[in-house]
């Protein structure tokens, strides 16, 4: 019975951890910037710096018809991305190849194909093994495949489901040069929206915004087992479906 109460107590311990420590540290250390600006890093060097995973697939999607824009990078609180942007013309698709490196943690390596439409819509496919935190947002919709790791396999995931799904838009081509301020603008409206939707608060610091009390506990809790576990199984057969479907 002793041992019983003690894998209680570990339990609690566990969870409150999670649930109430986890949202505090989130809400004293996550920021996000008041505007997005990107530094275009120099190709050659960026790439030296990138393992053979990395640079395998860049020159596989160079390869495959989309130009190469260019490279930048995303230091967070919690960990630093590193990216690149290519763009297709023919197809008007954008294609991130990015690497997250987090403290303790392997390096992790994704795809992600972007569309834009005329209406100010996004649509986008990746292979992130991570789930968004964020809320919806009317304008962005997309799935996920985390166990698709080839590049041409993912692509043609991606003709289909925009086939499928977003035939009757018309998406809009990036102007070589305009590419990253795109993105900049994306990113810049996305923290208007958590801003709006009380995830962000609206008062300045520094150069940051920090979360709400809301916006802390909510991002925590979908992190936090066993809640990540229904929402990544319900976001991945979500994906899965929209796929058999199209």
């Amino acid at each position: 019975m002793e041992y019983i109460n003690w894998i209680i107590y570990l339990l609690l311990i566990f969870v409150g951890i999670q649930y109430f420590l986890g949202p505090t540290m989130v809400y004293f250390n996550q920021k996000l910037p008041i505007k997005y600006r990107f530094k275009i890093l120099d190709s050659e060097n960026f790439l030296k710096e990138r393992g053979a995973i990395f640079c395998n697939l860049h020159e596989q999607i160079i390869s495959s018809g989309f130009r190469y824009v260019g490279s930048s990078e995303l230091n967070m609180s919690h960990s630093d991305l590193y990216f690149s942007i290519y763009f297709s013309e023919e197809l008007k698709l954008t294609c991130t190849l990015m690497t997250a490196h987090a403290a303790h943690n392997v390096p992790i390596t994704q795809i992600e194909f972007t569309q834009i439409y005329a209406n100010g819509t996004l649509f986008g496919v990746s292979n992130n093994g991570i789930f968004g935190v964020y809320p919806k947002w009317s304008i962005k919709d997309g799935y996920r495949f985390p166990s698709v790791n080839d590049f041409n396999t993912l692509l043609t995931i991606t003709h289909k489901l925009i086939n499928r799904y977003k035939s009757d838009c018309s998406p809009t081509a990036l102007e070589p040069g305009s590419e990253f301020q795109t993105i900049e603008n994306h990113l810049n409206d996305e923290v208007q929206h958590l801003i709006e939707v009380g995830w962000v608060s609206s008062k300045q610091h520094g150069n940051n915004y920090h979360l709400t009390i809301k916006g802390a506990v909510i991002m925590t809790w979908k992190l936090c087992w066993p809640i990540k576990l229904f929402i990544n199984s319900a976001e991945v057969k979500r994906s899965e479906m929209a796929l058999q479907n199209a």
